[in-house]
């Protein structure tokens, strides 16, 4: 399966493509704890639970370029996302998401990450980025697009 916003196989088959596990292709690491809440009633994080440990992940991630993600005519937002759940995440112990921007173009780009609880990889996530500007998507502005290309990951071989 190819993800259309990205342009990368994230899947092989029905299988996740295990290159896309590898930690060292990523920017940065955060760490998000699950909370009590987010357990179903067979004691896992709930997957809906996870898109919303996805979230605080992204905005970590994004936390050092925020001031250039509003600005007085130009707002970001999420135009999409895709959660791959890998296996069971429990409460303990922390996740540690490795996150990176993947692909970059005139008014969108692509967040990816991939989550960790000790050496468990349990979700791989993307979440599409776009511009916008009086609701219309709109070119990033020069600030915002180089920071975020400094935060590029690296491609798999």
């Amino acid at each position: 399966m190819t993800d259309n916003s990205t342009g990368l196989n994230l899947l092989s088959g029905y299988r996740i493509d295990p290159r896309w596990l590898n930690r060292d292709l990523y920017h940065q690491a955060v760490s998000v704890r699950p909370r009590f809440q987010d357990l179903d009633p067979l004691n896992q994080v709930n997957n809906v639970a996870m898109a919303a440990l996805f979230e605080d992940a992204r905005v970590q991630f994004n936390h050092p370029m925020r001031k250039h993600f509003q600005t007085k005519t130009v707002r970001t937002m999420v135009a999409g996302q895709t959660l791959n759940y890998i296996n069971e995440c429990h409460l303990r112990p922390a996740l540690t998401f490795h996150m990176g921007i993947g692909k970059i173009g005139t008014s969108s780009w692509v967040m990816q990450a991939c989550a960790y609880q000790d050496e468990t990889p349990v979700l791989l996530a993307i979440a599409t980025m776009v511009a916008t500007q009086g609701g219309k998507a709109c070119p990033i502005p020069e600030t915002l697009h180089a920071m975020i290309s400094e935060r590029r990951m690296l491609v798999p071989e």
